[in-house]
């Protein structure tokens, strides 16, 4: 069952940390990740929407909020622990759901290993902090 009773500071560090993994991420693979997803820098300039780093941010803080859960559930402690626990959760759900989603949608492998990178490492650290909290 969902707990509320989670580490709040933990869920809040999580949810900015991986917003700033994604930033950085982006940033780093910009030009192949837009190739990957057939757009160029002037198409996303194009779109000054904030809408994008809402959603990410609330996904982020619901990750943050989901995996702490997870975490608790399982009883896993320390920083290693919950670094599994999200490198478990990326591999059971979010890389093998990019996967799909790029097959279909006929993206190459590389945009999804960018896509799904940043989930790799953002999960990873994650879990990494809600487990070093306790």
């Amino acid at each position: 069952m969902i707990s509320f009773n989670v580490n709040w500071l933990a869920v809040i560090i999580c949810a900015v940390a991986n917003m700033m993994i994604g930033a950085g991420w982006y940033g780093f693979f910009a030009e192949p990740w837009m190739a990957g997803i057939g757009k160029t820098r002037e198409d996303i300039e194009a779109d000054s929407s904030s809408t994008p780093y809402v959603i990410a941010g609330l996904n982020s803080f619901l990750m943050a909020f989901v995996l702490a859960n997870v975490i608790q559930w399982t009883g896993a402690t320390g920083w290693l622990n919950g670094l599994l626990t999200g490198a478990l959760m990326w591999l059971g759900f979010t890389g093998l759901a990019f996967g799909a989603n790029h097959a279909f949608e006929f993206r190459d492998f590389k945009a999804w290993g960018i896509n799904a990178g940043t989930y790799f490492l953002g999960l990873m650290v994650m879990g990494a902090i809600i487990g070093a909290f306790g």
